[in-house]
């Protein structure tokens, strides 16, 4: 997040001072990592960068009371992603090591909370073989629920309600637009129809969120359970 956001260690320090010269207080210091982040070792690093701005303001009397550790923490979309309860062991570990006892820790957990939270159902709207792949059309596409797959790299899973004959398929939208491919390459039965339905798992984070209504095309309805 580099290229848009933050400033490098070396200036944080300068930039604490003056906004206390300018009258302003500085309550905290924060990082991100970034969305999804499996590298551990990333966290370690900015607490340790942190911490080393954090206790040079204070020994210039500025007093700091906040650490926003920001978010990245990893969903566990397929199997290799790490368990969380041992980047927990890690943050609590280190904030014990390297902070007071009396600073507020802040966490931005949204993608975490949410991604495993929701499940999307798709219809079958059309078919077609195209150089020897079946494609298979739904109501749902880039634009729309998958915008993840866009703006997020998000993989996306689809799994069928039913069983069959497998092979790798395509599954694209249903604007007119080329680009709203989801998938290219993804084994689903090769014998659906159309009125068949597929469903994606967590696809809480990132979809409906920056979904439009291209072509006119109304968002998935959500329903809760």
């Amino acid at each position: 997040m580099a290229s848009k956001f933050g400033a490098d260690p070396a200036d944080a320090s300068k930039l604490i001072q003056h906004a206390y010269d300018v009258g302003l207080t500085v309550e905290g210091i924060s990082f991100h990592v970034g969305s999804q982040c499996t590298n551990f070792d990333n966290y370690t690093e900015a607490l340790a960068i942190t911490s080393e701005i954090f206790n040079d303001a204070h020994k210039k009397g500025y007093k700091l009371n906040i650490i926003d550790i920001g978010g990245g923490f990893p969903v566990p979309y397929d199997p290799q992603v790490p368990d969380f309860k041992k980047l927990a062991d890690i943050l609590n570990s280190e904030f014990n090591r390297l902070f007071p006892k009396d600073i507020e820790i802040l966490a931005e957990p949204g993608r975490f909370i949410v991604a495993t939270a929701a499940t999307l159902v798709s219809e079958i709207i059309g078919k077609a073989r195209r150089d020897g792949k079946v494609f298979y059309h739904i109501n749902d596409g880039v634009y729309h629920t998958f915008s993840g797959v866009v703006y997020d790299h998000w993989i996306p899973n689809f799994h069928s309600f039913r069983n069959g004959y497998q092979e790798i398929c395509a599954v694209v939208g249903p604007t007119c637009d080329s680009f709203d491919k989801i998938t290219l390459g993804v084994a689903l039965p090769s014998d659906l129809e159309v009125g068949d339905y597929l469903y994606t798992e967590n696809i809480g984070a990132y979809s409906t969120a920056s979904s439009t209504k291209f072509n006119g095309f109304d968002g998935a309805k959500i329903i809760h359970i």
